[in-house]
């Protein structure tokens, strides 16, 4: 199992596959090996053997770091590596692996947050039924996963309301309830609110009238802070929608106030945000709410139809909010100017 690398990313580390039971295999070869000395001195005789045998080391304290990290992180998480789950993920922190990986072996090599946060850098694994995944994804806060559970939930209320099984959404006691039943997860009913307003999810009374662009709030992802190095971290290359906001602000709009200021779509939804964040950004609206205020963005990966879909969007949030995103100057598929 996974001896072929194709489809595999040029970052990635290597496989974690299960046959018949968990094993890592790596992407290249050199990342399974290690370099053994015999105090020959005629190594270090020869012309650039020294340097040679401190890059050999250096390979080789690399290899042995890469696999503690891999095993403690499959320790860690292998409630997720067997059911593929995103909320079967831990809380885990570059510190806290770096404690268990010494308790275990001790200090050879010597392994501390430093490292391990450069050694995860843009690496990838790929998992058997999953894909592949960055490695810093093994590496959830307590929020991460209150905003995952959370969001699983409110996708489940939605398909709920549209099939009739349930009258009214939950309020954030009930949220905080459900999420300590199937979760155990331990979470203040405020702590919910913040993290509910992070996903971009409205209060009850918002999501109780249904049908509506809040409704479709759900399919988007985490909210990240719009600056070229969120951007360039958290945003895919990848075609879909994207939808700009303010963080902590809203926008009164003539059927009340939300935080989205705009909504696009594009072939490549890093690319587009990054366009958005040039000084010579064409549209004034986005320059100027990105020069008073922090703000957010958010995605959906489409891989087709993402302009049909930026324009349901569009129409819904119009519908509810009686204008359009207040930085929208022309409507979906050049419709001409709209009302903001």
């Amino acid at each position: 199992m996974a001896a072929s690398r194709d489809g595999m990313g040029r970052d990635t580390v290597g496989i974690i596959g299960r046959s018949p039971y968990f094993a890592v295999r790596y992407h290249h070869p050199g990342f399974g090996k290690e370099y053994l000395f015999d105090g020959d001195p005629r190594l270090l005789e020869k012309e650039g053997g020294e340097a040679l045998t401190r890059k050999l080391r250096l390979i080789t304290t690399r290899n042995r770091i890469t696999h503690e990290i891999l095993n403690a992180v499959f320790m860690r998480q292998r409630d997720y590596f067997h059911s593929g789950n995103p909320l079967d993920l831990k809380p885990l922190s570059r510190a806290e692996l770096a404690l268990a990986i010494r308790a275990r072996n001790g200090a050879d090599p010597v392994i501390d947050v430093s490292r391990i946060s450069r050694l995860i850098s843009g690496k990838t694994i790929v998992v058997p039924s999953v894909g592949e995944k960055p490695l810093r994804f093994f590496f959830p806060t307590g929020r991460d996963i209150h905003r995952r559970a959370i969001r699983a939930l409110m996708d489940e209320e939605r398909k709920e309301l549209a099939s009739g099984n349930i009258k009214r959404p939950l309020n954030d006691g009930e949220i905080r309830d459900r999420l300590k039943q199937r979760h155990d997860l331990a979470i203040t009913r405020r702590q919910v609110g913040f993290c509910r307003k992070e996903l971009g999810i409205p209060n009850l009374y918002r999501r109780e009238k249904g049908g509506d662009y809040s409704s479709e709030r759900g399919r988007f992802s985490t909210a990240c802070r719009l600056d070229a190095a969120s951007v360039k971290k958290n945003a895919p290359a990848k075609p879909g929608i994207y939808e700009l906001s303010l963080a902590g602000a809203q926008i009164e709009y003539p059927g009340g106030a939300d935080s989205v200021f705009y909504i696009g779509s594009s072939k490549n939804i890093r690319k587009r945000i990054n366009e958005h964040l040039k000084p010579h950004n064409k549209n004034g609206g986005i320059r100027g709410y990105l020069e008073k205020y922090d703000c957010l963005f958010r995605y959906i990966v489409l891989e087709t139809d993402w302009l049909k879909e930026e324009k349901m969007l569009y129409d819904l949030f119009a519908a509810d909010f009686g204008a359009s995103p207040r930085c929208n100057r022309v409507s979906p598929w050049g419709g001409g100017k709209v009302q903001s």
